[in-house]
């Protein structure tokens, strides 16, 4: 069965919102999976409020990342803060933290770097199909 992931990009004073997962010991952009009957905007606001505490407005698609080898996609918003409280943890996250855009963490869920890459890029609703890194399908076998 195909997944679907949706994520947003905060971006405040070229500083950009992560989340310490609990699951695994890297950093994400806001977000989860889709729902069964949810739209990908539906789900990144639900996951974000989840993970972060704060209410979002989606501004726009950034793009639709591919992952046929692992049959995903994942939806990447620009969205921006319009209320709620950040949290210090909750279930799915260990921790919070704002990171300059040139001062990413070194340990991300693959291909984040990039889709943060293209929002500093100004792309909108582009289409990209992404290849799996190396260690991702050692896991895979």
């Amino acid at each position: 069965m195909a997944r679907k992931g949706a994520f947003v990009i905060i971006c405040e004073n070229d500083k950009i919102l992560l989340v310490k997962r609990t699951d695994v010991p890297a950093w994400d952009l806001p977000g989860g999976g889709v729902w069964k009957d949810e739209t990908e905007t539906d789900a990144a606001i639900r996951e974000t409020n989840e993970e972060t505490g704060y209410h979002i407005k989606i501004l726009y698609k950034i793009g639709e990342y591919l992952r046929p080898e692992v049959n995903d996609t994942q939806f990447i918003y620009q969205a921006v803060i319009c209320g709620g409280e950040a949290i210090s943890k909750g279930d799915e996250t260990a921790k919070l933290k704002w990171f300059e855009k040139t001062s990413l963490p070194l340990l991300m869920i693959p291909h984040r770097k990039r889709q943060i890459k293209d929002f500093f890029a100004s792309y909108k609703d582009i289409q990209i199909t992404l290849k799996e890194p190396f260690i991702i399908k050692l896991f895979q076998k």
